[in-house]
């Protein structure tokens, strides 16, 4: 019941309240990350261990106040932390919103918004500097959903709010200009949440397959060829499925453009839809408490 009340709180705060996404920004996991390294860097002197050691604190710092809160103080205390912590997180009503942001733009022939939340929300996942490339952005909105929303949701269900919060900041490290992180601990850190998204990236791509064009999707899975390079793997798998659960028949560039953008909201939104209602059926089946 816990979890089903975190989750409607959440997704309600979110939708009804739009000026809560400029709280989402990094500046207190930024500072806390700051004197985190001011001390950790004189007992641990590499750089990857430091920066995965930052998370994994968090998350049982975490764990050990809601325990605290829950048994010496009041279970409502405990509740509120797992909810700032989980609406911080959870980002589907401004995933959507700025795709809007990028529809609106198109659709009035203006440039992308130079808007740092948009860049990290839609982040660039090439190797090359193509901020601002439509296509690019279009075609990789699948995949930086499930970093706003479905990878989120998926570790919320095994370690609860510390889970998904330890995925956020791993997730800043890579894709966050704020928080700086040398290219070679970034190349590592990519290795890790390759596999830290193996398995909620399969079920996000297997939910893009049933809310949209299943045998055309299920076709596509299957002559993908794997990848060694998990990250790029699961990005791949995702953006390939994701785009294949749909058809374009439009010929016009930009109105093609809009629709694919519009399709895209759908498959995602009907997707958000289906993995709620798998999570209130593991709940009822005693899964969750």
């Amino acid at each position: 019941m816990i979890t089903v009340l975190l989750l409607i709180f959440a997704l309600v705060i979110e939708y009804i309240y739009d000026p809560i996404s400029n709280m989402k920004d990094t500046l207190v996991i930024n500072n806390i990350y700051k004197k985190y390294i001011s001390i950790i860097k004189n007992y641990v002197s590499k750089k990857l261990v430091q920066n995965i050691l930052f998370p994994i604190t968090l998350i049982i710092f975490i764990l050990i106040s809601t325990y605290l809160l829950e048994h010496y103080i009041h279970l409502f205390f405990s509740f509120v932390l797992n909810l700032i912590i989980l609406v911080y997180c959870l980002k589907p009503n401004e995933y959507n919103e700025k795709i809007e942001d990028i529809k609106f733009s198109i659709k009035h022939g203006k440039n992308i918004p130079e808007d740092d939340r948009l860049k990290y929300l839609t982040a660039n996942l090439s190797d090359k500097n193509s901020n601002g490339n439509i296509t690019q952005i279009t075609d990789n909105l699948f995949y930086n959903s499930t970093r706003s929303i479905f990878t989120v949701l998926f570790w919320f269900l095994f370690l609860g709010p510390a889970g998904c919060l330890g995925y956020i900041v791993l997730d800043y490290f890579i894709y966050e200009k704020d928080i700086h992180i040398d290219q070679k601990s970034k190349k590592e850190l990519k290795m890790i949440i390759g596999l830290i998204e193996y398995i909620p990236v399969r079920l996000s791509a297997f939910s893009f397959a049933i809310v949209g064009n299943f045998e055309n999707s299920l076709k596509t899975w299957k002559n993908l060829k794997s990848n060694i390079n998990l990250h790029k793997g699961n990005i791949d798998l995702v953006n390939t499925i994701g785009l294949s659960s749909f058809e374009i028949t439009d010929n016009n560039e930009r109105d093609t453009l809009l629709e694919k953008l519009s399709y895209i909201q759908t498959i995602i939104s009907r997707s958000l839809l289906a993995w709620l209602s798998f999570v209130m059926l593991l709940i009822i089946g005693g899964f969750f408490i």
